[in-house]
């Protein structure tokens, strides 16, 4: 591994908790500590406290309190941090209607106000981390900044993938 950085087992465990079976885990935020990626936050669907549907607002209760947490955690997105979360949401099929789907979406994110080197070694470790999540089936996003994380960019990004156009 070019970084030198190892990834934890922990990350793959609670990440297994997030994409299968009983889906544990709604999101989980990853950090770099001493070499190594750790598992910083993984939150149940309990703890983030929604009353609503998740597919009725497409997430957006649920993403809107992940992103406070990714912030709150890098100072304000000052710091990189890789991060999955549980996208539930609604999108429009022509012939099929509405449909109900669930995609895991992994971020990357390296915000323009984190230092260069923070940048490079988070960059250089993506791989490491991507193989030990095995991400064949996950969506992936590069954040550099607060925009590239807003609940309806990725909405949209879903849409255009998962729906028919």
């Amino acid at each position: 591994m070019s970084s030198g950085v190892m990834v934890d087992p922990d990350v793959q465990t609670s990440f297994q908790k997030l994409s299968e079976g009983r889906k544990e885990y709604r999101y989980i935020i990853f950090k770099i500590e001493d070499n190594k990626v750790i598992v910083e936050s993984a939150v149940t669907q309990d703890q983030l406290e929604i009353s609503g549907d998740d597919y009725d607002d497409s997430s957006k209760a649920a993403f809107d309190k992940f992103v406070a947490d990714v912030k709150s955690r890098t100072e304000n997105l000052t710091d990189c941090r890789y991060a999955v979360f549980d996208f539930k949401f609604t999108c429009s099929r022509v012939g099929a209607g509405t449909s109900k789907m669930d995609k895991i979406i992994f971020l990357q994110i390296c915000p323009d106000g984190a230092s260069i080197k923070k940048k490079m070694v988070y960059a250089s470790s993506a791989a490491a981390i991507k193989a030990s999540l095995g991400t064949g089936k996950i969506l992936q996003f590069q954040v550099s900044d607060e925009s590239e994380m807003s609940h309806k960019e990725l909405l949209n990004k879903l849409g255009e993938k998962y729906g028919d156009h």
